[in-house]
């Protein structure tokens, strides 16, 4: 299968050749703020991406590495060189892996910069996939919202499921759910096919994180860490003495706030900068 990611330009320098790249996912229309709240913010001179991920099903069978792969050739087609790769909650996994693959292709290793980390889970992909059907539900029937609900419960109490399996289950079903309920409200198909690649690329940026080990590229980047007691860090240290990342930057700004603080972006800025 060929994979094509895009990137967007968030920022465009015309007087550095430094690429910052950003990794999140922000299609679905979520309210946490995003990078593009952060570069704004930003008084270091680079140009600044920010990944769009293949539309793939989560079953596909492509691996984590190639899966990433796709996302190289952009950069490396730029002739740029990486100063820092940004990632945000699951986007920080993407980041390390970025990291590591850039370290072979440029003289120095970018930085990596991740803030609230957190590996990809059953509980991140339940959590994710209902704000993402919270939103659609609207233009379901009441057996569709049952059937969709008992699905993801069920399924997640399987023995052994892994999440890769899960989202599958999830795609699948959803999908069927939601083809009859396009079609009852009249959509057209044009715009089912685009919510459709949306929604797969959404599921498989959230599979293809489980198969990536971040730790060991976590440990050499900085966190920027909110208060949030159930995000990031500082929901991943509960019960354990490991050490996760080389430095962290707590704040006060919630989690759905951090990318919009100007302190925060002050911060990111004296990194860049060093």
């Amino acid at each position: 299968m060929n994979l094509v990611t895009t990137w967007t330009k968030l920022h465009e320098s015309h007087s550095s050749t430094d690429l910052v790249l950003c990794v999140d996912f922000t299609e679905t229309g979520r309210i946490e703020a995003g990078f593009p709240d952060l570069v704004k913010r930003l008084a270091y001179d680079a140009t600044y991406w920010h990944v769009a991920p293949p539309a793939v099903a989560p079953d596909s069978g492509i691996g984590g590495a190639a899966y990433v792969r796709s996302w190289l050739e952009p950069v490396k087609e730029s002739g740029m060189t990486v100063r820092a790769v940004m990632g945000y909650c699951v986007g920080a996994v993407y980041a390390a892996e970025l990291v590591d693959a850039l370290a072979e292709l440029q003289d120095a290793p970018p930085e990596l910069i991740v803030f609230d980390p957190e590996p990809t889970s059953l509980e991140n992909v339940y959590f994710q996939f209902d704000k993402v059907f919270s939103v659609l539900s609207t233009i379901l029937s009441a057996e569709d919202i049952a059937l969709t609900r008992e699905t993801m419960d069920r399924v997640a109490e399987e023995e052994g499921i892994t999440v890769e399996q899960y989202a599958s289950r999830l795609f699948h079903t959803f999908r069927d759910v939601g083809h009859n309920a396009f079609i009852r409200a009249g959509l057209d198909q044009e715009y089912a096919e685009e919510m459709w690649a949306t929604f797969s690329a959404f599921l498989s940026y959230l599979t293809y994180a489980d198969l990536i080990d971040p730790w060991d590229g976590w440990r050499r980047g900085t966190a920027l860490s909110s208060s949030n007691p159930n995000n990031g860090l500082n929901r991943l240290r509960a019960g354990t003495d490991a050490v996760l990342v080389a430095k962290e930057l707590c704040f006060e700004e919630g989690h759905d706030e951090l990318l919009r603080s100007d302190e925060v972006a002050r911060a990111v800025t004296e990194l860049l900068e060093r």
